[in-house]
């Protein structure tokens, strides 16, 4: 153990460790430096690149908006213009819109014979109290 020696200002007895330090600290100061300033730029840049993405979408959207009202307006022009629909011709898309109601009750009639009750068909969640189908609920009657 050293002994303090009050006259002694103690310089003679430290080692001189702080250069090794400065050494390694410096450079590290100067890597974390330059370590920052290429994040920065490598981040601006995507940044950058990711803000043209954005402009280019926004443009095209902007125009395929503006062809969207064109095309609407087309078409309001062109019902504007067409002439009206007389009363036999509304009576005949009358008729046919009841002749395909008409169709699909025969079809829904075929389905009733061929599976009577398809509508139980379909799995029930109150079945088993709720319980899946392959828990045994009850035991089988054996003879």
């Amino acid at each position: 153990m050293w002994r303090h020696d009050p006259t002694d200002s103690g310089l003679a007895n430290r080692s001189p460790t702080m250069m090794p330090n400065l050494l390694w600290i410096l450079p590290a100061l100067a890597l974390l430096t330059c370590g920052w300033l290429a994040g920065a730029w490598y981040y601006k840049r995507k940044i950058r690149a990711l803000k043209g993405q954005i402009n280019a979408v926004r443009q095209t959207a902007a125009e395929h908006a503006n062809q969207a009202r064109r095309q609407v307006g087309q078409l309001q022009a062109e019902l504007a213009a067409r002439p009206p629909l007389h009363s036999a011709e509304r009576a005949g898309r009358a008729g046919t819109a009841a002749s395909a109601a008409a169709a699909v009750e025969a079809r829904r009639a075929v389905v009733d014979k061929v599976v009577p009750d398809h509508n139980s068909a379909a799995p029930s969640i109150h079945r088993n109290g709720g319980f899946a189908d392959t828990q045994v609920m009850e035991r089988p009657n054996r003879p």
